[in-house]
């Protein structure tokens, strides 16, 4: 978290600290950049989340979703952190920009 010169977070703390099960579900992007599906994998117990990039020519990249301390994130060339606004539904990847729940 970032502070401005005036001592206002830029992050919203709320927003630091969600459940991986209040985003699952499919999002898009209004910036360009690929759709994405959050979801729990139902192989292997179903214990860990995933997040999967849909790129065009239908090359999909899947990634195990993990969690320190609170804070969530995934390995895609560098590590990507996630934040949730959850008054706006939405959700925030540092590298790819804002996603937009798909009805």
């Amino acid at each position: 978290m970032c502070r401005s010169d005036d001592g206002i977070l830029s992050t919203p703390v709320s927003q630091q600290f969600f459940e991986i099960p209040d985003v699952l579900g499919r999002w898009c992007s209004r910036e360009g950049a690929p759709p994405i599906r959050i979801y729990r994998q139902k192989q292997r117990g179903g214990k860990g989340y995933h997040i999967a990039f849909a790129y065009r020519g239908g090359v999909v990249l899947r990634r195990p979703v993990y969690t320190n301390q609170g804070t969530h994130y995934f390995d895609l060339y560098g590590c990507v952190s996630m934040s949730y606004d959850s008054v706006r539904d939405v959700l925030m990847l540092s590298c790819y920009g804002k996603y937009y729940r798909v009805e």
